[in-house]
């Protein structure tokens, strides 16, 4: 027969509580960048996405695309790609397509 630990559920309770909490704050800075590329995009000041991914992607041969992320401040897009295990990150002018960098 199991035994109860008093203290075994609060402790659990408080994990989930605590993977749980940033959640929102995620989803609210993920809309605010994709409002921040949206109104970019309407303003002239970027390109769309689509865009940006068909100028970069016939130039990355022998990677797998896994999605972007925008960077208002900078008006940049990150592209990540995979090559092998290697995750590499090509960062993109919004505003004219031109690759400014490579991360691995």
């Amino acid at each position: 027969m199991l035994r109860k630990n008093p203290i075994l559920a609060p402790v659990a309770l408080a994990l989930v509580a605590a993977s749980l909490a940033p959640a929102p704050a995620l989803a609210a800075e993920r809309q605010s960048e994709q409002d921040a590329a949206r109104d970019n995009v309407k303003s002239g000041g970027a390109m769309r996405i689509r865009d940006i991914e068909a100028c970069v992607l016939p130039r990355m041969k022998g990677m797998t695309y896994i999605g972007f992320t925008y960077y208002p401040t900078e008006n940049v897009y990150r592209l990540r790609f995979m090559r092998g295990a290697q995750a590499v990150d090509v960062e993109v002018d919004a505003r004219s397509c031109q690759i400014l960098g490579e991360q691995k």
